[in-house]
């Protein structure tokens, strides 16, 4: 009993802590939130615009390649394809830049708390901020001409929803990515290896039916079901739900106790 609640008290500290330390530190989190975005805008001609113009551009392309140039060899994979695919590969596309960018989080942040006092925690909230904002304003704007108002309205729960999973990862990928190397040079094709495996650039249905129950061994395939259950209107099971919220419950705990106990390691490693 004593060791479930310790397990319930690790995973409540890691939900609760780096949001209550963003509102202690409210005005520090809202100025690195601003460098950050300067970061990835200064000296260029569209500014803040740039953000938005990225994943808006890798929507046309897809658009260009599936609906357009695709729609002509294969007339019965048409519109409902392109939506299929455009509403389960944005958020995905914001998981693998979340992920990726965990990876390298505490070297990219060193110089704020390397000599100075600062509130780690709120790092893997920083860098889900730009991420969770940017692609749901493009996500809601896609929705919104596929499918109207009501389609996104719907879509506007699915980047805050797909990012609080993703919390527990991102954890654990800042802790490796600082004390194995390897690892960040290997995410790449683990993001990749992931995409592949899950049902994004294809219908369930299209897989055989051995191969068709195998892939939800992946979380990211019954979020996916849920994605497009939530904007799309298709359906999906109560093992869809349950799955991913079991492993983020097995997750979340294990990885709070891990990042808050490299925290007095981290500046020995840099």
């Amino acid at each position: 009993m004593k060791l479930i609640f310790g397990y319930a008290k690790n995973i409540l500290r890691g939900l609760l802590t780096p949001f209550q330390s963003a509102v202690r530190n409210k005005s520090l989190y809202g100025i690195l939130v601003q460098r950050d975005l300067l970061n990835r805008t200064s000296g260029t001609v569209l500014g803040r615009f740039w953000p938005f113009v990225q994943p808006a551009m890798q929507i046309l392309g897809y658009w260009f390649l599936f609906g357009v140039i695709f729609s002509m060899r294969s007339t019965d994979r048409g519109p409902d394809y392109l939506s299929y695919l455009l509403t389960g590969m944005l958020p995905w596309l914001c998981a693998a830049e979340i992920l990726s960018r965990a990876t390298v989080m505490f070297r990219e942040f060193a110089p704020l708390y390397r000599r100075n006092p600062f509130p780690l925690e709120i790092l893997p909230l920083l860098i889900m901020t730009i991420p969770c904002l940017v692609y749901g304003a493009v996500y809601f704007v896609m929705n919104l001409f596929l499918g109207g108002l009501d389609k996104a309205l719907f879509s506007l729960v699915v980047m805050p929803l797909f990012i609080l999973w993703l919390l527990p990862l991102a954890l654990l990928f800042a802790v490796l990515g600082l004390f194995v190397r390897d690892f960040t040079q290997a995410i790449p094709f683990l993001l990749m290896m992931i995409l592949f495996l899950t049902p994004i650039l294809y219908f369930p249905t299209m897989l055989p039916e051995g191969v068709r129950q195998v892939i939800w061994i992946n979380p990211f395939s019954d979020l996916m079901a849920i994605v497009h259950g939530l904007v799309e209107g298709s359906e999906y099971t109560w093992l869809n739900v349950v799955r991913p919220f079991a492993i983020w419950l097995l997750l979340l705990g294990p990885a709070w106790l891990i990042f808050r106990r490299s925290i007095p390691h981290i500046r020995e490693v840099l």
